[in-house]
């Protein structure tokens, strides 16, 4: 009996001890969760609403070799995602841009807003001319993969060098 009862109560505080169901709050934005880059915010002007897409610019960590990639993550997966190969393409010479998607992670999460993949594609397109970024070497993930295929419907903007 003294058995059961130690058992019994080892499972009870471990139960409702508070780590065992602390949670870890992120925030809205992410704001609780380190990307392994630094995140900047570009403010855009889109469907009459004033939002921010947050992204990660990184210099290449080598000679530089005078392209740009763009890395575009899937639904429900975030720029930080990409962080192995960040690492690869900034030491191949790479500079890396990852946005966060609108509604997704450390970017704004509008009321109402009319998602599309057109409207993401737009979305990124500015963020891009607006850090001088023009005819990069773009890669996606699942709906990353379709905003790279309307990437390479306008081929005075990516030319070939769509991969999704």
């Amino acid at each position: 009996m003294r058995l059961f009862t130690a058992i019994v109560a080892t499972a009870m505080a471990y139960v409702f001890s508070a780590p065992a169901f602390a949670q870890t709050s992120y925030g809205p934005r992410l704001e609780g969760f380190d990307y392994p880059f630094e995140v900047k915010n570009y403010p855009l002007l889109t469907q009459g609403q004033q939002l921010e897409m947050a992204y990660m610019d990184v210099a290449p960590v080598t000679t530089a070799n005078g392209k740009t990639a763009v890395l575009l993550h899937g639904k429900n997966f975030c720029a930080a995602t990409w962080q192995a190969s960040i690492k690869v393409l900034t030491q191949q010479g790479y500079r890396v841009v990852v946005p966060d998607q609108i509604g997704f992670c450390k970017s704004s999460k509008p009321q109402g807003y009319q998602f599309s993949l057109a409207q993401l594609a737009a979305n990124t397109h500015s963020l891009l001319n607006s850090i001088g970024v023009t005819r990069p070497v773009m890669i996606g993930h699942s709906m990353g993969g379709m905003l790279t295929a309307l990437c390479a419907a306008i081929p005075t903007r990516c030319g070939k060098n769509c991969a999704g």
